[in-house]
């Protein structure tokens, strides 16, 4: 009846509201959806809630609250959020409430709030007689926090300096097998928390060619059920672990990533393999998959985002039809998904699927002679039929132009605008093209596109730009992106167009190159506190054939720049003449509102 459902309550200091989501397919029952989801919600007198589902959703949320202290970033967010509630407190006080929350007290308050004659539909049928819930007063920030203590505080870690250098020295890098190749660095951490990210490769072009759309949903299915559980029960299991998790894969790769604490790692790996070695492919959840994909592709035909995205994809797309980097429509992509099958899935994941090849990284609290047992005995021996071998994309080059499209009745207007160039991450201007990329529009309200079009100007609801530089082709992006109200957008366009053409004319000012030189780098560091991003990093190593001492050499070049090196690579890189723009908008609505008010 749905490709998507959903259920979520406010949190907030006032009475807020408890919103229940069902998204019919575009010619589905909507009469039919709206019925089964009000008996779902407005029936659980008839049908409460279980203990076990009590208990399931119970972990889940003391899950994700311990996992949530891995993040300084997302600690520093909802202390913030509880403050503006009242206390600072209050946010253990939520844990330690839901902790105690009985089956009961979850039936109670369904049926004390979940009543007919107290919900909003899209579709509104008043009553003649509504019983209307009464909404209590809520005690006081104060009366909740007074006297409270906390819980008995985890393990604080090690203090680990995440310099280059030291990553690099604590590291401990191998092969298992014939190409496994393996990094691990075992530290002291906070609440003993150990996260592990590996992808596994396979497939050539010719290999590959074809079979890309049955790739796809291969890897989104494996979570979906494997062959002694299924999906449910897989991200029950994961739950109980403490473990966030994903199993994933595409074309040419399949990967897992794993956060969890130390005692449950060993176990969430080895159901992670399993789920990734023997998934079942149920029918049902492969229909579900793609009516999902079909519904959310189809809600994007009309978006100015979409026109623009497609255009640009288009212009700047040099391979033939059918190869698998070769750049698709959207009816195209429809097209596809609607005639994958599901043995073509079955298919894939039986020719190409193998963990032998490629590359692990595990950070954190484990023990490394366990886990080097484990990941042999885990991957090593799972060969893929078809090696894997890289597909190169070189750089070609593309003339400029411009393309404008009509989305009627559309708030927004999008624009796009696209030049690249011949570069890596090992050339030796990447360093300053970082900085620059970081000076024009990479720093958000700090850099000459924030600040003239959306500061100055104000014509601009989100501005900025992006360099993307390949590790190992030479075919280098240079882009930028921007949104605003359709009658904006022709003086936005103009601004874009004169702050770049200065930009390449004048370059950076010295005071420019210091701030985003200690923006940039401070970034970096800051990154590096995270044991996702050290593994992820460690892993890209490892593929790249790099050790840290890339990143401190890196980070030592953007240290040394000056402002000649960097504007001397704005010119040789960024050409204005070879940019093209592509705009999608009411411009005719906008227009017509223009003369109408004249």
């Amino acid at each position: 009846l749905a490709v998507a459902s959903a259920a979520g309550s406010d949190s907030f200091r006032d009475p807020g509201l408890a919103l229940f989501l069902a998204v019919p397919p575009k010619d589905g029952n909507l009469a039919e959806a709206e019925k089964v989801l009000l008996a779902q919600v407005e029936g659980l007198a008839d049908k409460p809630f279980t203990a076990e589902e009590v208990e399931a959703a119970k972990q889940r949320f003391a899950n994700a609250f311990e996992l949530s202290f891995n993040n300084v970033n997302a600690v520093a967010t909802s202390l913030s959020e509880y403050i503006a509630s009242g206390d600072w407190r209050l946010w253990f006080i939520t844990r330690d409430a839901v902790a105690k929350v009985s089956v009961d007290d979850v039936n109670r308050v369904a049926r004390t709030y979940l009543l007919p004659s107290n919900r909003t539909l899209a579709r509104f049928i008043p009553t003649t007689e509504p019983k209307r819930a009464e909404i209590p007063v809520a005690p006081s920030a104060a009366s909740l926090v007074d006297g409270y203590t906390g819980r008995a505080a985890v393990a604080a870690g090690e203090a680990f300096d995440p310099t280059p250098a030291n990553i690099q020295a604590r590291t401990d890098s191998f092969v298992l097998g014939d190409g496994l190749r393996v990094s691990l660095l075992p530290k002291k951490t906070r609440g003993e928390m150990a996260t592990a990210t590996l992808v596994f490769r396979f497939g050539d072009e010719a290999a590959i060619t074809g079979r890309t759309d049955a790739a796809g949903y291969a890897g989104s299915l494996l979570m979906r059920g494997s062959k002694t559980l299924n999906r449910e029960q897989i991200d029950k299991r994961f739950d109980d672990l403490k473990a966030s998790v994903s199993v994933d894969g595409g074309p040419q790769n399949a990967y897992i990533t794993v956060t969890t604490k130390r005692e449950h790692l060993a176990e969430a790996l080895a159901l992670a393999a399993d789920v990734l070695r023997n998934p079942a492919f149920p029918d049902s959840e492969f229909e579900q998959l793609r009516e999902q994909s079909i519904t959310g592709m189809e809600a994007s035909r009309r978006e100015p985002g979409r026109y623009v995205a497609e255009a640009m994809g288009k212009r700047f797309n040099h391979w033939p039809a059918g190869h698998p980097l070769a750049f698709r429509t959207l009816d195209e992509n429809l097209a596809a998904t609607r005639a994958v099958k599901l043995e073509d899935v079955r298919a894939f994941h039986r020719d190409f699927y193998g963990t032998a090849t490629g590359e692990v990284a595990v950070v954190g609290d484990f023990d490394p002679v366990q886990m080097k047992q484990q990941l042999q005995e885990l991957f090593t021996g799972w060969k893929s039929t078809r090696p894997f071998a890289r597909i190169a994309d070189s750089h070609r080059p593309v003339a400029a132009i411009r393309e404008s499209f009509e989305t009627p009745d559309k708030a927004n207007a999008v624009l796009l605008a696209r030049s690249e160039f011949p570069l890596n991450s090992n050339d030796p201007d990447y360093p300053a093209l970082s900085i620059a990329n970081r000076v024009f529009g990479g720093g958000g309200m700090a850099s000459r596109l924030g600040d003239r079009i959306r500061q100055k100007d104000g014509l601009s609801y989100g501005v900025g730009s992006q360099i993307g530089v390949p590790d190992r082709d030479d075919n280098a992006t240079f882009l930028i992106q921007a949104s605003a109200a359709p009658e904006n957008m022709t003086r936005l366009e103009a601004a874009m167009r004169e702050e770049l053409d200065r930009f390449v004319r004048e370059g950076i000012t010295a005071a420019e190159l210091a701030d985003a030189k200690d923006g940039l780098l401070t970034q970096m560091a800051n990154a590096r506190a995270s044991d996702g991003t050290v593994a992820s990093i460690l892993r890209s190593n490892l593929y790249l054939d790099r050790t840290m001492q890339w990143t401190a050499d890196n980070e030592a070049a953007i240290r040394a720049l000056t402002v000649e090196q960097v504007n001397a690579a704005i010119k040789r890189h960024i050409r204005p003449e070879s940019l093209s723009v592509f705009v999608a908008g009411d411009f005719a609505g906008a227009a017509r509102k223009a003369g109408e008010t004249k």
